[in-house]
């Protein structure tokens, strides 16, 4: 029996749901690979249980590369993240008999997605993700036509803010996504920095494959207490270091939130330029989803919320993927939508890996960074694997594309040329001399906006948007 098949690709995180008379979800997996020596692959927990026993083998957070043809060394193998991602899904998807979507960034353009579909994922529909969260959203909350929602997507890679407007009978984006270079990831790397500080980091053995291994089940305990903290109020995290005579650390909400406070004051001034790109205000929302790991975060909940006046729907773990599943159901493009979008290029491959973050705190110091990193203490987790790009292959010239986005539809619109705008030829003089003149100032340039309707007041906003990393 055919069914629809919806994988939500995240960076840190994969979900996976199938929709037969009502959709589910199936399972969620670590977006880790293990290349093995022959060329097959091991995925997912199996993968992230592996990953220490020889780290250069492993890719992590391969999505944010898709569409670089440098390829990744794993070991003695070579594959582009595009063939890295393909067989990652072809793996999940074994088990599965049925169409297939896949959930994407909204920032992702035609050259991306053409990058997958020539790496094996051909028969597969892709769709937003904002778009997909808006389409499991729609089918309890049953949206009228017109209704507009704010997607405010914090995961464990980055953040994504987005605007999706109800049609007759499908969903799509409204304006320009916008994004921020924040995510789980440098809320995790918060946390470790704070219990780095109470170690005495300094006398570790960094040779020490032991050493090494704790060090990585330590930053596991980290994220762990981060998640914690989502429902308590105070943590306090175990470490098994050898040659440290610290065994747990505390920490409580109050201090976390001070150390993320300035990276969310960043997801919320994208979130007001997302709403401003679609030419709507807060009012005019019908809902305002909290998508991602990172988002049940409770000072998010409290940020946005007061950013907009209004309350917030945190949502169900795997929407994303539940709503690609129910838009697999249909497979025929449905009709263009006027939406514009600029879609950002993927980002070349930095000569040598690994690529370093924005911190958040200034609890790591230079010492204990240099220490951590010189002795692989970091263990490769904050960038796109510990695969190593091929030196030999020139990543591409980043350019920028326009697409035109369609709701529930495979069919891309390829990047074009804007047209030049010919302004019309000035009116005849009139036929009458008038004995009153009337002189008028130029006015000062400003940006133009869209003839067709007024521009909406601009969403005030209370906080600024402070760099991460800010004192």
């Amino acid at each position: 029996m055919n069914y629809q098949i919806g994988l939500d690709l995240g960076s840190t995180r994969t979900a996976v749901a199938t929709c037969r008379e009502v959709p589910r979800l199936e399972s969620v997996i670590p977006t880790v690979v293990i290349a093995n020596p022959d060329g097959s692959l091991v995925i997912g927990d199996e993968a992230e249980r592996r990953a220490s026993a020889d780290p250069s083998r492993v890719a992590r957070r391969f999505l944010r590369r898709v569409g670089d043809p440098t390829p990744l060394r794993l070991g003695g193998v070579a594959l582009s993240a595009d063939v890295l991602t393909a067989r990652f899904v072809t793996r999940l998807l074994a088990p599965h008999n049925g169409r297939v979507a896949i959930a994407h960034p909204a920032s992702w353009g035609p050259h991306r997605l053409e990058s997958l579909r020539g790496a094996g994922l051909s028969d597969v529909l892709f769709v937003p993700a904002p778009q997909a969260a808006v389409v499991a959203y729609d089918e309890r909350a049953r949206l009228q036509p017109g209704s507009v929602v704010a997607v405010y997507d914090l995961g464990g890679g980055g953040f994504e803010a987005a605007v999706v407007r109800k049609l007759a009978d499908s969903c799509a984006l409204a304006g320009r996504p916008e994004e921020a270079e924040v995510g789980g990831l440098d809320f995790d790397e918060a946390v470790f920095g704070h219990v780095v500080e109470s170690l005495e980091w300094d006398s570790l053995d960094t040779e020490n494959p032991v050493v090494l291994a704790a060090v990585s089940d330590l930053r596991r305990a980290c994220t762990a207490a981060r998640e914690q903290l989502s429902s308590d109020t105070e943590v306090r995290i175990p470490v098994a270091v050898p040659g440290i005579s610290v065994r747990e650390v505390r920490l409580t909400r109050a201090e976390f939130e001070e150390m993320i406070r300035p990276a969310l004051a960043e997801t919320t001034a994208a979130l007001l330029r997302a709403l401003q790109n679609a030419q709507v205000t807060a009012q005019d929302l019908a809902a305002v989803l909290l998508v991602g790991g990172a988002a049940r975060t409770p000072l998010v909940t409290q940020e946005v919320s007061a950013l907009l006046g209004r309350s917030v729907t945190p949502a169900s773990e795997g929407m994303v993927a539940v709503g690609a599943a129910l838009s697999a159901r249909v497979r025929e493009p449905a009709p263009e939508v006027a939406t514009v979008m600029w879609s950002r290029p993927p980002k070349p491959a930095a000569p040598a890996l690994p690529h370093k973050r924005k911190k958040l705190t200034p609890y790591i110091t230079a010492a204990v960074l240099a220490a951590a990193v010189g002795g692989g203490l970091a263990m490769n987790t904050y960038f796109a694997g510990n695969a190593t790009p091929d030196p030999t292959t020139t990543a591409p010239t980043p350019t920028t594309e326009q697409t035109v986005v369609a709701p529930v539809t495979t069919t891309y619109v390829a990047p074009t040329q804007p047209q030049k705008t010919v302004a019309p030829p000035p009116p005849p003089p009139p036929t009458k001399r008038t004995t009153t003149t009337t002189t008028t100032r130029p006015s000062s340039s400003a940006p133009s906006v869209s003839k067709s309707a007024s521009p909406p007041p601009v969403v005030p906003s209370s906080k600024a948007a402070t760099k991460v990393g800010a004192p």
